[in-house]
């Protein structure tokens, strides 16, 4: 991808100074709204979301943080913040090939977040991403809405898109899901470089393919491509 750098921006100076900044909105006189979500292995999400709208000298200025409680029998066992409000959160554990379950999360628009529930460790990723202004911290890149590991191959798809639209998946390996390598083969690229369909969604891993849906047309690719691919993209280190 020209122009896009994989450099990962959590906890750099710039990073927390951006958060620093807005941590003043988590308190009880901001509290918007909490909600609830029921996750997959009895476990729950509690998420709280404060708001503040102000008005600057030129604009009005609006911060939304949410707040989120992982919870196992109604006891919260982690917590992060998310400073971005409208990520959708996910609902299903990740059972990995190396026997530990790993939790994904958002705590930007941008990247995405896995917790280990058994150790508890954690690896937060942002991509830096395109070129961008200097007075900005990251540039546009992949916004991750969906997520379908397979086990046999360690492989990982993500459903998503760039700029909201169009919607497609990027694959990657997931072998070592704290330190997993983020460089993401597009499958727009393999089964419609063309642009002929407006979406491509995910649809299933079976017999070492990866299946998806041009919109309502079934196309497939090998696993074994997928993961040349990836491995020609690491390694020119782009």
């Amino acid at each position: 991808m020209n122009g896009f750098s994989y450099k990962n921006v959590y906890g750099t100076d710039e990073y927390n100074r951006f958060i620093d900044k807005q941590r003043y909105v988590t308190d009880d006189r901001f509290l918007s709204e909490t909600e609830i979500y029921e996750l997959s292995d009895g476990f729950s999400l509690e998420i709280s979301t404060y708001e503040e709208e102000r008005q600057s000298k030129s604009h009005t200025v609006f911060i939304a943080v949410q707040k989120a409680a992982l919870k196992n029998a109604d006891s919260t066992i982690y917590e992060y913040y998310c400073f971005y409000d409208h990520t959708r959160p996910f609902t299903e554990i990740i059972h990995h090939k190396n026997g530990h379950r790993y939790y994904p999360f958002h705590i930007d628009l941008y990247g995405i977040s896995f917790l280990d529930v058994d150790t508890m460790e954690v690896y937060n990723y942002i991509p830096e991403g395109y070129e961008h202004d200097d007075k900005y911290m990251c540039g546009e890149s992949f916004i991750i809405t969906d997520i379908h590991y397979d086990k046999e191959s360690n492989l990982i798809a993500y459903g998503g898109c760039y700029w909201a639209a169009p919607y497609e998946v990027m694959v990657g390996d997931f072998s070592d899901p704290l330190n997993f390598n983020p460089h993401l083969v597009s499958l727009r690229n393999i089964l419609d470089p063309e642009y002929d369909y407006d979406d491509i969604d995910f649809k299933e891993w079976k017999n070492n393919r990866l299946y998806a849906l041009c919109d309502s047309e079934e196309k497939s690719v090998s696993i074994e491509e997928l993961r040349n691919m990836i491995n020609e993209l690491t390694m020119k280190g782009k």
